[in-house]
């Protein structure tokens, strides 16, 4: 009896996570695009680098970074939002249910099942832009790392010409 219920919980679960994941992609594909663009480009020629073309892609993936920084608080400012809003009709809802107070918690939370969604969506956003601006950050140092050993290989071969 119990298999039924988990794996119809289970498909619940699953049909949530893909709407949410897909309304997370949505909101952050234009901010995204262009980025995951821009690391193609770093990849595709990485071991043609020129030290201006390093520096040329240390800077543009510095200021996607930056780009991400705004919305990145802003989505967390989304879920704090969210979780304020929950807070404040669970109370309401709890106060105006009747019954014990384990009838008056449960009413209270099925009312609130919208914004525990919308708040854990902006929990996500907040998160994936943080991994992002990481990435960004890692890459921009994997770089400056090429940058020096490409400037001390060009510093050496100027002296071995003096």
């Amino acid at each position: 009896m119990q298999k039924p219920n988990l794996t119809e919980a289970l498909d619940n679960i699953e049909m949530l996570y893909s709407d949410v994941i897909a309304i997370a992609n949505e909101m952050l594909s234009p901010l995204f695009t262009p980025i995951n663009k821009l690391v193609e480009e770093v990849n595709s020629k990485i071991n043609n680098y020129t030290i201006e073309d390093i520096r040329n892609y240390m800077m543009r993936l510095q200021l996607r970074a930056y780009e991400i920084s705004e919305t990145r608080e802003k989505s967390s400012l989304k879920a704090e939002l969210a979780a304020a809003m929950r807070k404040e009709k669970y109370a309401m809802m709890f106060n105006a249910a009747q019954g014990t107070s384990g009838t008056k918690d449960n009413t209270a939370l099925l009312s609130v099942s919208q914004e525990i969604i919308v708040e854990s969506l902006y929990n996500l956003v907040a998160n994936l832009l943080k991994t992002k601006q990481d990435s960004l950050h890692r890459l921009v140092d994997a770089l400056k790392s090429m940058l020096m050993s490409k400037m001390q290989e060009a510093k050496l071969s100027m002296s071995g010409l003096e």
